[in-house]
């Protein structure tokens, strides 16, 4: 389906959908049990655009509408809500994964400039030698990752780094101990490192069911990691697990994030499958 054919299927949907929206909208306010919706970039720019790609000016109006319709909020906020079990407004998580160097440009001066925490997930691999992802290799548009000074600087002006696997792994494939350490523990140290901060999430590269393992999952934890981020597409209620989070992909347009963000009843009818499929710890005490 074309984009223009989208954005106009999803607005009509949301339109049909309006009341049971609010009906929605009202029992989470009553209750004070809003879900919480977490977005996710990767690449923030002005030209080579491709799948994974947002326009700077797309992203800027994105930010904006949430910045009117709901609570910026950072991972820490909305896991201390989940473990509350309670969630008086909607809340929205900004979050970035791989670490491309464009974002440095238009990005992270947009979420600063709007006061929007943001969760700034990386490959440590490519940021260290600078080579190209093999995702954008594979298209033959190799694009500029970000480097070690520019985590750094992200860190100082209090973006928080999380990890995205040092290769930018697919968890779901068998990996040996020693993979996992060179992909999960290695990279929190590294991170650690290079920023002087705890280094509290980690997002799961493809983050689907099928890309993650109940091996990989034990190991984050078993790393000092809190919480690890799922691409999964569903919402954060208050009072689940609050070490999976659930992220949606913050994608080009306006319609579609505005459909999910507005409580797309889909979205809230959906079960979180993780938490049948896989064994996650649940802390014993609430994050500071």
């Amino acid at each position: 389906m074309s984009t223009i054919y989208r954005e106009i299927g999803l607005s009509l949907y949301r339109w049909a959908t309006a009341r049971t929206r609010s009906r929605m909208f009202d029992a989470f306010e009553h209750k004070a049990m809003f879900p919480a919706a977490i977005l996710f970039y990767h690449r923030v720019a002005t030209q080579s655009m491709n799948a994974w790609s947002i326009q700077k000016r797309n992203f800027e109006q994105q930010l904006d509408w949430i910045v009117k319709h709901a609570s910026p909020a950072s991972l820490d906020e909305i896991r201390e809500s989940q473990i509350l079990g309670t969630r008086k407004e909607p809340m929205v998580g900004v979050t970035f994964d791989d670490g491309y160097g464009e974002n440095c440009e238009y990005a992270i001066p947009a979420l600063i400039d709007r006061d929007i925490p943001c969760t700034y997930f990386v490959s440590t691999h490519f940021v260290e030698t600078g080579k190209p992802f093999s995702h954008d290799l594979a298209r033959g548009v190799p694009l500029r990752p970000n480097t070690i000074q520019e985590i750094q600087n992200m860190a100082n002006l209090g973006i928080e780094i999380g990890a995205h696997s040092h290769t930018h792994a697919d968890f779901g494939r068998r990996m040996s101990d020693a993979e996992l350490r060179i992909e999960i523990t290695d990279v929190r140290k590294r991170l650690q490192d290079w920023t002087g901060q705890p280094i509290n999430y980690f997002a799961f590269p493809f983050g689907l069911k099928k890309n993650i393992s109940q091996k990989a999952i034990d190991v984050v934890f078993e790393s000092g990691f809190q919480c690890f981020v799922s691409a999964a597409g569903g919402m954060n209620f208050p009072g689940q697990n609050p070490n999976h989070l659930q992220r949606i992909h913050g994608d080009p347009g306006m319609a579609a994030m505005k459909n999910w963000l507005t409580f797309d009843p889909r979205k809230i009818r959906a079960k979180n499958q993780f938490e049948t499929q896989f064994r996650i710890p649940t802390p014993q005490i609430a994050p500071a």
